[in-house]
């Protein structure tokens, strides 16, 4: 079997040489430093065989990620897999800005007056990292603290492994559901919290954009999870709707938005139809592309 510093010169011309030092190191189970200091390393027939798989379906486009079956997000690993979308990097923009809402809000009301949901949470990515990073005596173990909520039965599983795995799962409620329905059940015979921060970063590629992606990411990734009608703000525009709900009236509902750069005009002109009191913020990821949409309605 060959040597680590084979298989890098033999696969170099293949693929590119970044992910290949990443599979290398998954098919023998070690770290890439390790890949990079041992290259006198040889391979058993087994972790051969495994990284020869990997590099195929690499060279077919399938993502890195998919591959390895994890994606590093805010400083964590997740699993990810076919019924979920990739992390993103500009997603961590997100998390970022509802650390700080959190925070204020932490310090100006009690533990029962406020609550997190993430909508569409996919592989739990989002309300994982915001589990992990808003200190405890903030967040108090409460189950009705943290809700996640997706449509796909198939994100639901990887999100709850994810919690397991970063040891979250007492701290976050699961529920199944189209957009925030699932909450409206919860709180059907009770009155919700007082403030609701509301983390959101559904489908909103248009059908050009999506039409447009690389091919690792239409044949890969599930469709459910990237595209929406009306361009790309069917998804938004239904959340919007519900928010309209009677269960949640005279709330404070801060609601953060990972939109598409293009859509800055025309959602800040839908959210001004549903709500036209409602203030609106728009920040740029580090790339300075229009990212993130930060909405807060009084009522």
């Amino acid at each position: 079997m060959p040597t680590i510093k084979t298989v890098l010169r033999n696969y170099s011309a293949k693929i590119n040489s970044l992910d290949l030092e990443i599979l290398l190191a998954k098919a023998i189970n070690q770290s890439r430093e390790f890949v990079l200091t041992h290259s006198e390393r040889r391979l058993t027939t087994i972790q051969y065989l495994k990284l020869r798989s990997y590099i195929s379906a690499r060279a077919k486009l399938k993502p890195l990620a998919q591959i390895i079956k994890e994606k590093e997000f805010y400083n964590l690993k997740f699993i990810v897999n076919k019924h979920t979308l990739i992390p993103r990097p500009e997603t961590e923009l997100l998390v970022e800005e509802v650390l700080q809402k959190t925070n204020r809000l932490a310090d100006k009301y009690s533990c029962a007056d406020y609550c997190l949901l993430d909508i569409g949470t996919g592989s739990g990515n989002i309300i994982i990292s915001l589990v992990k990073n808003i200190p405890f005596q903030k967040s108090n173990l409460s189950v009705d603290k943290f809700i996640a909520i997706d449509i796909s039965g198939g994100a639901l599983r990887v999100a709850k492994k994810n919690a397991r795995r970063h040891k979250t799962e007492k701290r976050i409620v699961f529920l199944k559901g189209d957009l925030l329905k699932p909450f409206f059940k919860k709180y059907s015979k009770k009155s919700p919290p007082k403030n609701l921060i509301i983390s959101a970063n559904l489908p909103y590629l248009s059908e050009k954009i999506y039409h447009n992606c690389d091919d690792s990411v239409k044949l890969f990734e599930p469709k459910t999870a990237l595209y929406s009608r009306n361009n790309g703000l069917q998804h938004y525009e239904n959340l919007l709707k519900q928010l309209q709900n009677p269960t949640i009236k005279q709330k404070n509902i801060f609601l953060f938005l990972e939109i598409s750069p293009e859509q800055k005009n025309l959602i800040k002109k839908l959210i001004k139809e549903y709500f036209p009191q409602a203030k609106i913020i728009f920040k740029k990821d580090l790339s300075g592309k229009w990212r993130l949409c930060k909405i807060t309605i009084k009522q």
